[in-house]
């Protein structure tokens, strides 16, 4: 049994974001996340003894032809296809090619655009097999092993199948308790080099993933619904350091980023990962997400001095109300706390919001802009809310009619696909470019990010940032409306 993991391609203009981003998106510039579930994936196949593969087609600029003829040369029996909202016409393609140029194989599709609609897709695409539903790693390798031994695939939980003109699903896989029992992403596969996200400032960055799943309920939030459920469910601290130690030794890391839903959420684990980081004297820097409610200044205090440097809070909006609609769960009297204490105590901050959610008007948008403002993180992005399937927001913008598009593919633009009556479209859109304008050009900020300069790569960081935003503005006005 051969299996291909893969990251399949996305044609057209610009860089598709799609494996291990929780809003799949076009980029200009080719800032890709590192692969790590799909490192995991090959990881729990190798250890089960199976001969793997890997091809990343997004990284590769591969065309579809060009995917296709690079499996026909591998020649695989099985062929993991990871999928998006916004590219899944172009993955459906993909898999029409691989099993028209590799007879007798078999495509199992992954991710959480695939989990939604997997009876839907199954029913209407022939070149689809299989439908690994969720949380993936245990149901590629079942599948994997069942498709190599011959037996009944009605034994793989979190599978759907098609079994000649009839669709089969299986009952739901439980997820995985214990995290500690997964190997490390294989990166000897999955090269680790070339993935750069736009917030590394290391020379040889990497990702990591300490924590699976989230207990809050944001009604835009995808991977909690369709992936790894609402179940905090984390890594010991022991084990996590021992992959930091693992990259900074075999592969020379020198910071490292936490694609946690929130890193931080158990406070004894995170005090352990920083004591053990000290006593085993692992060099890095790191960089983690977390929520303004699950820090306090004695675990800033710890990360910092083990080596954090950066924190990406999801603030989503400067307004009560709009922060309830979202059932976000925090006020802003934490957040305003988490961003003094991360100043004071030299963390670098960026600050995350969200325009477009029903309800927002000109005043919550206005609201969010000054409390940007007053926060003053190092870093902030303004984004348009994006209602993919699975999530909350999605099913009451179709029951309430408020969902505008064309393909699937418009679930990637930078525009609002959401109209109600108290925001059209093009004001959100409008809306966002004021926001950027209104933080990023104050003579204040600027001011201050001059005076953080410390070193060539912090003036490379500045460069990279400043280039960034002119960047965005410049597209959000061409393409706004």
């Amino acid at each position: 049994m051969k299996v291909l993991v893969t990251n399949p391609p996305w044609p057209g203009e610009g860089y598709g974001a799609r494996s291990d981003v929780r809003w799949p998106h076009k980029r200009t510039d080719k800032y890709l996340e590192y692969p790590i579930y799909l490192g995991y994936i090959v990881a729990v196949l190798e250890e089960a003894g199976v001969e793997v593969g890997f091809i990343d087609g997004v990284m590769e600029e591969m065309s579809i032809a060009d995917f296709s003829r690079a499996v026909s040369s591998t020649r695989p029996d099985l062929v993991v296809i990871e999928c998006s909202t916004p590219s899944i016409d172009y993955d459906l393609e993909t898999a029409r090619a691989v099993k028209d140029s590799v007879d007798g194989t078999s495509v199992a599709l992954i991710g959480s655009h695939a989990t939604f609609f997997h009876e839907e897709i199954l029913s209407d695409n022939p070149a689809v097999d299989a439908i690994c539903r969720g949380e993936a790693e245990m149901t590629v390798k079942e599948l994997a092993l069942s498709l190599s031994s011959g037996d009944d695939l009605r034994q793989v939980k979190g599978l759907s199948y098609r079994e000649g003109e009839e669709v089969r699903v299986n009952p739901v896989r439980p997820l995985i308790q214990d995290l500690d029992s997964l190997p490390f992403p294989a990166r000897h596969i999955v090269r680790h080099d070339g993935y750069r996200a736009a917030i590394y400032s290391g020379d040889c960055p990497t990702a990591m993933v300490s924590s699976r799943g989230c207990p809050h309920h944001c009604i835009y939030c995808l991977w909690p619904e369709t992936l790894y459920g609402h179940k905090f469910r984390a890594r010991s601290a022991a084990n996590v350091v021992d992959e930091m130690e693992h990259v900074v030794r075999d592969y020379g890391v020198d910071e490292i980023y936490f694609d946690d839903d929130c890193l931080t959420l158990n406070k004894n684990r995170v005090l352990e990962m920083c004591r053990l980081l000290l006593k085993r004297g692992v060099d890095v820097k790191w960089i983690v997400q977390s929520r303004v409610d699950t820090v306090d200044r004695e675990v800033l205090t710890a990360m910092k001095e083990a080596g954090c440097h950066y924190i990406l809070f999801g603030v989503e909006s400067g307004s009560p109300k709009m922060l309830e609609i979202m059932k976000k769960r925090i006020s802003l009297d934490r957040g305003r706390q988490a961003f003094k204490d991360c100043r004071e105590l030299g963390i670098r901050t960026q600050a995350f919001f969200l325009f477009g959610v029903p309800g927002e008007t000109q005043e919550t948008v206005e609201e969010t802009i000054e409390f940007a403002k007053e926060i003053d993180a190092d870093s902030t992005q303004f984004a348009i809310v994006i209602p993919h399937p699975g999530t909350e927001l999605y099913e009451t913008c179709m029951e309430q009619g408020w969902l505008v598009y064309d393909r699937w593919e418009d679930f990637a633009a930078e525009n609002s696909l959401i109209e109600t009556d108290h925001l059209t479209r093009e004001e959100v859109e409008e809306a966002r470019i004021r926001a950027y304008r209104r933080y990023y050009f104050r003579p204040s900020f600027v001011a201050k990010s001059a005076l953080g300069v410390r070193s060539f790569r912090d003036m490379k960081r500045l460069f990279r940032g400043g280039r960034s935003v002119l960047d965005r503005i410049s597209f959000f006005e061409r393409h706004a409306g």
